[in-house]
């Protein structure tokens, strides 16, 4: 486990390192960005799906994972509310959600093994609802950013909520995902072995992006936002550890994936979103870096525990 960890760890170390020996710019995350949020993440949902039987009573966790993303960030909204605009912004996108089809998801497998991969796939369905669009979108309206929200019309409002919503390629796959969860309809083998080569490099990918976006903070005030982050996500980690570790109506091993669900780090998306909302992508990449080593660290020692 230990071994398998850290080689997620050594690609962001080594991206970090070729961007500051000049092998990349410092723009050059924008790239690693659109691969991973258009074509290896979808990739990777559309596998997990296809090679994973779902039993519909699995609907509860995709439940569960969306009051998961949803609630923290209206806590965060509340408990936020005499820091500066951006700043709670990057509190609301940085503190909530979970890092579950980019980061969890191979970790789990690979502690556990393939199967292990639905509960966690079925809860980043809800958890997707959230972290690939609605966060941008009520943070944008609770916090009144860009497009000046207040003073558009509402049918101009309701288009920006739209395309927020359908320009996320993640979360338009999971939406189809879910329907052919519905009506039955099963992925042909010839679409799971052209999305293969793909969906196994998403890890590989996601961890590149991270090392390319990090970069330590040089002022108080972000490495304070950053503690910040690093006590909200630790309180709703162990708020919905125990939730899932206690009221899921499943069987001992899926609820303790839930356990470890919960570790899960910052969310990519939020990497994006604090970008464009607050322009300090470096801070946004620091923060995943930063919950990830804590994450990975946290499965590790929740894995010995519980003994899934």
């Amino acid at each position: 486990m230990l071994f398998q960890s850290g080689s997620l760890l050594l690609v962001i170390v080594a991206a970090y390192l070729l961007k500051h020996l000049h092998v990349f710019g410092d723009r050059d995350y924008k790239v690693a960005q659109g691969l991973v949020f258009n074509l290896t993440l979808p990739c990777a949902i559309v596998m997990s799906f296809a090679t994973n039987e779902h039993d519909m009573s699995m609907l509860w966790i995709v439940l569960f994972g969306f009051v998961c993303a949803l609630v923290p960030m209206i806590v965060v909204y509340f408990g936020s509310r005499r820091d500066e605009t951006r700043y709670r912004a990057y509190q609301m996108l940085n503190a909530s959600g979970l890092n579950l089809g980019a980061f969890c998801l191979p970790v789990v497998q690979t502690i556990i093994g393939p199967s292990a991969g639905l509960p966690v796939v079925m809860m980043d369905i809800g958890n997707a609802m959230v972290a690939t669009a609605l966060a941008l979108t009520l943070t944008k309206g609770l916090l009144h950013m860009g497009d000046a929200a207040q003073s558009l019309p509402l049918g101009m409002r309701l288009r920006n909520i739209a395309r927020d919503f359908l320009s996320s390629t993640s979360f338009d796959t999971y939406m189809l995902m879910l329907l052919l969860m519905f009506t039955h309809v099963t992925i042909p083998h010839w679409i799971v072995s052209l999305v293969t080569p793909f969906a196994n490099a998403n890890a590989f990918m996601t961890m590149a992006m991270i090392g390319l976006m990090m970069e330590i903070p040089q002022e108080r005030k972000d490495r304070m936002e950053l503690l910040k982050v690093v006590a909200w996500r630790a309180l709703f980690a162990v708020l919905i550890g125990a939730a899932g570790g206690t009221l899921l109506p499943f069987d001992r091993e899926i609820r303790g994936i839930m356990l470890l669900c919960a570790a899960s780090p910052v969310t990519i998306f939020s990497t994006k979103f604090t970008d464009s909302l607050t322009g300090n992508p470096k801070l946004a990449g620091f923060s995943l870096t930063v919950t990830g080593v804590l994450g990975l660290i946290a499965m590790t020692i929740i894995h010995a525990v519980v003994s899934l």
